[in-house]
């Protein structure tokens, strides 16, 4: 009989698409770079360039307005308040252990304007990579799970740390639906979405514990950045300039929103989270460390699967270390008195939960168990 499978995605299981931490600050200084609109052309003449190749995606963009002035001189002005948040955003990056940090930071200090602007520009910044490349291991994932399109095996749930929308890309990918239709057919919660739907732990659902790149408008509405990731660059930009401009204007607001923001436990997202994960036996760790800043969220996801058996850890380097942390949190080892054995100690322990580390990366591990 197959068991109850649950797996928690972190950052590196999306390494082939959007950097771990340690690759951020590069990455964001290529972003910077695509989005840096120049000084402002003398008089506005005709941008001239001789190897499109060769050019940024926004000198692209500018090229496509040359005989506009008045519709050039209003990008050149948005690009460069937008050029200048990608610089402050990589510059702090540099400055703090990772992303995550510098934002709960931010949190702690009651500084909303300023998480806001980071969740902004992070959402466009990842948005943007997803528009470059995509991590084919996701692709892999369904292509060994799926039976049937409609229907995706209700013995397993997939909890993710990522903002990313890989899961959606990849399930899209197959099923040829937009990446609306594909959010559906995963059943998929995001921590910043309004309204959840209780799922039993029989049913096929996505947890986005740090909710995902969406905006939220004012009338709760969750509408898409980017409704398919096959854009054209330059489309893009248009995109990435409105919701700016509508984030300073109050008009919307991110949907990313930290696991650790408001963490509650008795109403919204993870009362019914820990409800889908709750009859979970196999626990699969993919590419997540548990950073101790998220050791709440953490406990809370071991402690609701009281049934567990069972723990894969797939990470190329760091497996064991990984066991030691989820050891520290969730009770591993059970006590037994051997009683009428006096040849024997008077306790012993018994292993409830096995570890079972996994240092392959090319494919999602499977368990024999699915």
């Amino acid at each position: 009989m197959a068991k109850n499978i649950t797996y928690l995605l972190g950052a590196g299981a999306s390494f082939n698409a959007i950097p771990v931490v340690d690759g951020i600050p590069d990455a964001l200084d290529h972003f910077a770079n695509e989005f840096n609109p120049g000084k402002a052309y003398h008089n506005f003449a005709p941008i001239e360039f001789s190897d499109e190749k060769n050019q940024t995606i926004v000198k692209l963009f500018l090229y496509q307005h040359q005989n506009d002035v008045k519709t050039l001189r209003e990008y050149h002005s948005k690009l460069r308040d937008f050029y200048k948040d990608i610089i402050w955003l990589k510059s702090e990056a540099k400055k703090h252990t990772s992303i995550d940090t510098f934002a709960k930071k931010l949190y702690l200090q009651e500084d909303l304007p300023n998480l806001k602007k980071l969740k902004t520009i992070l959402s466009c910044f990842f948005i943007f990579l997803q528009t470059k490349k995509f991590d084919k291991r996701y692709d892999s994932l369904f292509a060994s799970v799926l039976d049937d399109l409609n229907n995706l095996p209700g013995q397993i749930k997939l909890l993710s740390w990522n903002y990313d929308s890989q899961l959606e890309i990849a399930l899209s990918n197959f099923t040829n639906d937009s990446i609306n239709e594909a959010k559906k057919k995963l059943k998929l919660h995001s921590k910043g979405d309004i309204m959840f739907d209780a799922y039993a732990p029989n049913e096929f659902c996505v947890y986005k514990i740090n909710g995902t790149t969406n905006i939220q408008k004012r009338d709760f509405n969750i509408d898409n950045i980017l409704s398919d990731f096959k854009s054209n660059n330059t489309s893009i930009i248009k995109t990435f300039l409105d919701l700016h401009g509508e984030l300073q204007n109050f008009k919307s607001q991110p949907n990313m929103t930290f696991a650790w923001e408001d963490f509650n436990t008795e109403k919204g997202f993870f009362p019914n989270l820990r409800h889908s994960i709750s009859e979970t036996e196999i626990l699969i760790v993919i590419g997540y460390s548990f950073p101790f800043f998220n050791r709440k969220v953490d406990k809370f996801i071991l402690d609701s699967m009281s049934n567990l058996k069972k723990i894969y850890i797939q990470d190329p380097n760091n497996a064991n270390d990984i066991i030691e942390k989820i050891k520290d949190m969730v009770p591993w080892q059970k006590s037994f008195f051997n009683l009428g054995k006096p040849d024997k100690p008077a306790t012993s322990t018994k292993e409830i939960i096995k570890f079972i580390p996994k240092t392959f990366v090319e494919q999602f591990f499977i368990p024999v168990e699915f």
